[in-house]
């Protein structure tokens, strides 16, 4: 059979909707199976929310989303509302993107103009970044031109500092630290990065995309969390995911900025063109305005009081999720600075095996990562006793599976 004769082919007539969605129902992932590669999502009536008003505003085009005078209100007052979070300078300010990897990108982006107009001496700018700092900082450094250098792990799997200090060096103009890291939910030394970026004349950026808005409800809670964000000297942006714990509906994210004026090097005017002159925020053209007002109206809906009911009962399903794997023959919850991400590993029953198992036998859709080999677990709100309840159960089988030599069903360990 030729590659034309298995290519899918436009229907020579539109079929009905109850065979669309007939087919459909055979491939979805039921929700509780599926739920750690949805996560993160908050509970139903949050979800509702969300939803309700994305599907409202689905065919406004976000593209004019700072010149459309609707739109740029509800644009403006959802970043202030974000920026607000993070103990900003009175002139800070942020812009909404697609997600993480996109806030990650403007950031890098930003700092690369910047150093030209500050670090015009630099033959080869470099970001140095912790080896577990999330892997769209090397696709940003890859687009956007930039040598990328990534430092080892101390035994705490915090950037080792010495190292960080190393490798600094007359091109290096950007430090990165993570709050938290995605792989092992361990917040680096940010005040310590920070002052090595003043005292060398480098941007920092601090990659929040997790825990950007889980960290100001935690603290305001009582937990014990480390200086990270603009309260920092020398920290000039902050990635932070509205749709991982901001609970907001996909994709929507923030990158925010110390100051306003980077918006300058961030949002960039075009005017060599017939139609007139071309400005839009961050990368992307077209996209459904709907995440602005979807993001806006879930913070709205929830308030700072929500926001910390929220995270009450984000502790409470990590707790009762480590205390269930912590049962488990073998396994062990890793500790981390944040209660989400929550991995877990094993020096008896090989992870591999055990996320075989699971994915192979019993269908849960998982994460994992392998240095060193570990399930990783998006646990928020929405990770009720509906999903955690059998997911315990199915994991106990797998493990009494895999150490009696009953399973060896193996999956690669990987994000992405």
């Amino acid at each position: 059979m030729n590659q034309e004769s298995q290519r899918a082919k436009l229907p020579a007539k539109g079929l009905p909707i109850e065979e669309i969605d007939r087919h459909l129902d055979t491939i979805a992932v039921d929700k509780v199976h599926g739920h750690w590669w949805r996560a993160f999502r908050g509970e139903d009536d949050v979800q509702e929310v969300g939803y309700k008003t994305f599907n409202r505003f689905i065919s406004d085009n976000g593209i004019l989303s700072l010149s459309a005078g609707y739109m740029n209100d509800i644009r403006q007052e959802l970043v202030d509302m974000c920026v607000g979070l993070m103990n900003p300078d009175t002139t800070s300010t942020g812009s909404v993107t697609s997600g993480g990897s996109e806030s990650v990108y403007s950031a890098l982006h930003a700092m690369r103009e910047w150093a030209k107009d500050n670090r015009p001496e630099v033959k080869e700018p470099t970001v140095v970044a912790p080896a577990n700092a999330h892997p769209s900082f090397s696709k940003g450094c890859h687009y956007f031109g930039l040598h990328m250098l990534r430092v080892p792990l101390g035994p705490d799997y915090r950037v080792d500092l010495d190292a960080m200090r190393a490798a600094i060096t007359a091109d290096t103009v950007c430090l990165v630290g993570s709050a938290p890291n995605w792989y092992q939910a361990f917040i680096d030394p940010i005040e310590d990065i920070a002052a090595m970026a003043v005292e060398h004349g480098a941007w920092m950026h601090v990659d929040a995309c997790v825990g950007g808005y889980m960290l100001p409800f935690l603290e305001k809670l009582g937990h014990p969390v480390p200086l990270w964000d603009f309260r920092v000297p020398g920290v000039q942006s902050i990635s932070a995911d509205l749709h991982k714990l901001g609970y907001c509906p996909k994709p929507c994210s923030t990158i925010l900025w110390r100051d306003e004026a980077f918006l300058d090097y961030h949002n960039i005017l075009v005017t060599d063109v017939s139609g007139g002159s071309y400005r839009t925020e961050g990368f992307l053209g077209s996209r459904p305005a709907g995440s602005y007002f979807a993001a806006w109206a879930v913070l709205k809906y929830l308030g700072e009081s929500g926001y910390l009911n929220m995270t009450r009962k984000l502790v409470a399903n990590v707790e009762k999720l480590t205390h269930g794997i912590n049962a488990l023959e073998g396994l062990e919850v890793w500790p981390g600075d944040v209660p989400t991400p929550l991995s877990f590993s094993s020096e008896v029953a090989p992870i591999d095996l055990v996320m075989g198992g699971m994915t192979k036998r019993y269908s849960w859709m998982m994460l994992g990562v392998d240095q060193p080999p570990r399930i990783v677990l998006p646990v928020d709100v929405a990770a009720n006793d509906a999903v955690i309840e059998p997911y315990l159960a199915d994991l106990g089988k797998v493990v009494d599976g895999v150490l009696s030599g009953k399973i060896t069903d193996s999956v690669p360990l990987r994000y992405g």
